[in-house]
């Protein structure tokens, strides 16, 4: 990276301040998710090595988010990344900085906006019948093998995940790939007591909690500000982290990932592009 953890860190959040002020301008419900919920517990802010900074929020609202960033986004400083696009194939969308560069080794070579970014993930209603969830959890999974391959994402050292890239390269796409999005959001229309979160890293047993555990915004301190976290944060954390209050030890913290290659936060990332190119 070519700027220091803090100054990136700093950059992060005035996309999230900004993200903040538009939820509350136009009602819309989000919550900071993973590490950075336990960032906002344990270390008041950002886990101190963390390069990024993510936020879910209900099917609701992540399309009610959509649809008003379409409209009234400050689009001179920020761009939305919107999920299931040809520039972006994932199903989650990003809010990217205009005039900061952010490149990540798998995207270095797409056309695409890459300035610094906020995840914006959505949970969507899943079933409590285990076996039902499982399946959802299941087309996510190849949902997202298509989409890492579409990408040029390469996996030479898990068999299986490349096994799965492998099988979406050829049967996921067209009606198949719409059937399966289809199904991972089948009880979005419906009240359910469980959400879930099956297009990350998370294995099946720490993706889906009660819904009841969002509740309320708990505005919390985070740096020199304050952002919410779910009403039982602390029960989605356990499930989510285990002990998450306890400190990793130092080789645990070294495996954490560094997601960009290229890290600047004074010039537009297509100033990279343009030296790709010549």
């Amino acid at each position: 990276m070519t700027t220091d953890i803090k100054s990136l860190q700093k950059k992060i959040l005035e996309i999230t301040v900004y993200l903040d002020k538009f939820c509350k301008e136009h009602n819309i419900t989000y919550y900071l998710m993973g590490g950075s919920a336990l960032g906002a517990l344990r270390h008041k802010g950002f886990i101190p090595w963390d390069d990024d900074l993510d936020v879910f929020m209900t099917f609701d609202n992540y399309m009610k988010f959509i649809e008003k960033a379409k409209i009234h986004l400050d689009t001179e400083h920020f761009y939305l990344q919107e999920e299931n696009t040809e520039e972006w194939p994932m199903f989650f969308t990003k809010l990217r900085m205009n005039g900061t560069t952010f490149i990540e080794e798998n995207t270095q070579n797409a056309k695409m906006h890459q300035g610094v970014y906020v995840d914006i993930m959505c949970l969507n209603n899943v079933s409590e019948n285990k076996v039902y969830r499982f399946f959802q959890f299941s087309a996510a999974l190849l949902l997202t093998a298509q989409t890492i391959d579409q990408r040029g994402y390469e996996s030479n050292k898990n068999f299986k995940k490349k096994i799965a890239m492998l099988f979406a390269r050829i049967f996921v796409r067209g009606f198949v790939k719409r059937e399966l999005l289809s199904f991972v959001r089948s009880l979005n229309k419906k009240p359910t007591n469980m959400v879930g979160h099956f297009f990350g890293k998370a294995p099946f047993s720490k993706t889906s909690f009660p819904t009841a555990w969002l509740g309320f915004q708990r505005y919390v301190p985070f740096e020199d500000t304050k952002l919410p976290i779910p009403q039982e944060a602390e029960k989605y954390l356990t499930l989510r982290f285990g002990d998450f209050m306890k400190m990793p030890d130092e080789s645990t913290m070294k495996e954490y990932p560094v997601h960009a290659l290229y890290v600047d936060l004074e010039n537009d990332y297509t100033k990279y592009q343009s030296k790709e190119s010549d």
